[in-house]
């Protein structure tokens, strides 16, 4: 978005709040995340990167989206709604939170295609462009930038989502909500070129130059952000990643993990030996080689100590001192990062990399998990939200849903798991829940127990007939 910033704010009459500074960190956090940070120099060698960052996050999403499900009732119109939730919630939401977590926020938006399996587009940093927010951070005018390739040609759609005003026939004021669409055509990727008509080009040709919606609250987006404090740019309303505290760390670590990997490369045994004891005498007084020498077999020109014809060279391995070193850089990546001291270790058995189980005592951890749930629910509803007015536009029968009425609790919709449960408290519970006839035991025996659905009707059958001959007198009822 940054190559059309100017074009694009001429042409909607506005300023981008997307500050330079901010775009810069989200480029510098994608790189980190794709296997190329900036303290990598693809000339040397000796420094790699174990992407450390991108477990960070594909760990934190997966923690916390562990078992999320989402359940919207009420009527026809919150059934539709749950069935465009859910297609997100079963299929990538935890690849988004991940995305998140990685370049500090991206938006969830209605496609207008009252399509339950894909009715939501998933926009990053760098293809939106905020115009307009609240004093309190909410996005409340935003820039969109679409692409199409066709025939060596460029295609650009910018799509302005914005509130504004206009006068009733009583004329009094009532707020608008606006979206507006230009298209362009460049020969270039880095500039928009010409201005188009929409109908120029066949995939936007049924979209609308200008349409107002009436009644409308909040934008017909939500953006998903991580809870972590923007000190790049306060006054903007993006997020941060969620390692933009431990660059130097992850930097570190790197580092590290690399000077290991260089040690135990290097460490093979070296035998020298005496060119005198490899060679013979060749013609014109030159040394021919006798044999071929072995990869850790070195022969020396000029000689060895008179003492001995062989010397022998055993590099000494750091490997202690380099994982207490490399547990250090972990143990400070953890708290910066919002984790308990200790969450990421190098296992000194194994050699691996690992997270350590989260346990009740892990505060940190807990809520910063906490914290990222609250954001995903936020998110969420205010999504919830805007596919609501998109049923009004589209003719969906009206009716209640539960998640945007305030009076319900937010755990009536949403479901995480606990992250202090074990599994084995889980299966006591739910068989303690099970002996007193609350919970199903179809559910208990295939969630806990590992029996399929054929498996479970084959011994609820078995059973049932044991009961009807128990009860007529057979298996063993004659004793």
């Amino acid at each position: 978005m940054k190559f059309f910033r100017t074009d694009a704010e001429k042409e909607f009459n506005v300023e981008f709040i997307t500050s330079p500074e901010i775009e810069n960190s989200q480029q510098r956090w994608n790189d980190i995340i794709n296997g190329s940070p900036f303290w990598v120099d693809p000339k040397n060698k000796d420094i790699r990167t174990i992407n450390f960052a991108k477990f960070l996050c594909q760990y934190t999403a997966k923690k916390a989206c562990m078992d999320l499900s989402v359940s919207i009732t009420g009527s026809e119109r919150a059934d539709f709604i749950n069935k465009c939730i859910r297609a997100m919630v079963d299929t990538s939401v935890r690849d988004k939170v991940e995305d998140m977590l990685g370049v500090g926020g991206i938006i969830l938006k209605p496609n207008g295609s009252m399509n339950p399996d894909n009715m939501i587009d998933y926009i990053m940093p760098w293809d939106f462009a905020i115009t307009e927010k609240t004093s309190n951070g909410d996005i409340r005018g935003c820039i969109f930038i679409n692409r199409l390739i066709k025939d060596k040609a460029y295609y650009y759609r910018l799509e302005y989502h914005h509130f504004t005003t206009s006068k009733n026939k009583e004329g009094e004021e009532m707020n608008v909500y606006e979206i507006q669409n230009r298209a362009f055509k460049s020969n270039s990727s880095n500039s928009l070129g010409k201005k188009i008509e929409l109908h120029d080009v066949p995939e936007w040709s049924s979209i609308e130059e200008v349409v107002h919606i009436m009644n409308v609250e909040k934008p017909l987006f939500a953006y998903l952000k991580t809870p972590f404090n923007n000190t790049i740019d306060y006054s903007s309303p993006e997020g941060v990643s969620i390692f933009s505290n431990a660059l130097m760390e992850l930097r570190d670590l790197d580092i590290a993990w690399s000077k290991k990997g260089n040690e135990v490369e290097d460490s093979q045994h070296i035998t020298f030996i005496d060119e005198n004891a490899m060679t013979k005498q060749g013609k014109g007084g030159t040394r021919v080689s006798t044999v071929k020498l072995p990869r850790f077999v070195k022969s020396l020109k000029l000689g060895l100590d008179a003492k001995s014809t062989i010397d022998e060279h055993v590099p000494t391995m750091l490997t202690s001192d380099r994982i207490t070193d490399i547990n250090s850089v972990l143990s400070m990546i953890s708290t910066k990062c919002g984790f308990s001291q200790g969450q990421f270790i190098l296992d000194r058995k194994s050699g691996r990399l690992t997270a350590t189980q989260v346990e009740s005592d892990d505060n940190e951890t807990v809520e910063t998990i906490n914290d990222i749930r609250k954001c995903i629910k936020t998110a969420l509803k205010n999504l919830i939200y805007a596919i609501n007015v998109f049923c009004d536009l589209y003719g969906i029968p009206a009716g209640y849903v539960d998640a945007l009425d305030d009076d319900v609790p937010d755990e009536d919709i949403f479901y995480f798991k606990d992250l202090l449960a074990s599994f084995e408290q889980d299966r006591s519970r739910a068989y303690n829940l099970m002996i007193q006839g609350i919970y199903s035991k179809r559910k208990y025996l295939k969630e806990y127990e590992g029996f399929n659905d054929d498996e479970v009707d084959a011994m609820f059958a078995e059973r049932a007939q044991e009961d009807a001959e128990r009860n007529s007198g057979g298996l063993f009822g004659e004793e």
